[in-house]
């Protein structure tokens, strides 16, 4: 999403995204490539960047990270596991 809907619109590459929020350019690379994930310091410096909120980018990384763990066999595995709790009855 960064590169289609905000760096390439621009014509940007990743060495000035790097320059464009202040940080190393391996960190840029790891934020275009999906390596790690998005900190609230990030989500912070790209809004500022693109003139949008940090909700806005920590939202798309949930989206992803719940996607992700939709898509994880062992964590399906292990939710499948999972009790449901019963609620306590409240006696008067």
């Amino acid at each position: 999403m960064l590169q289609t809907e905000f760096l390439e619109p621009l014509n940007l590459k990743i060495g000035d995204l790097a320059t464009i929020l202040d940080v190393h350019l391996n960190t840029a690379s790891s934020l275009m490539n999906n390596s790690s994930p998005l900190t609230l310091e990030m989500a912070v410096k790209l809004s500022r960047a693109f003139s949008t909120t940090p909700e806005f980018w920590l939202n798309l990384q949930n989206r992803i990270d719940l996607w992700e763990l939709n898509h994880n066999v062992r964590f399906q595995q292990s939710l499948a596991k999972i009790k449901i709790a019963n609620s306590p009855t409240v006696t008067l």
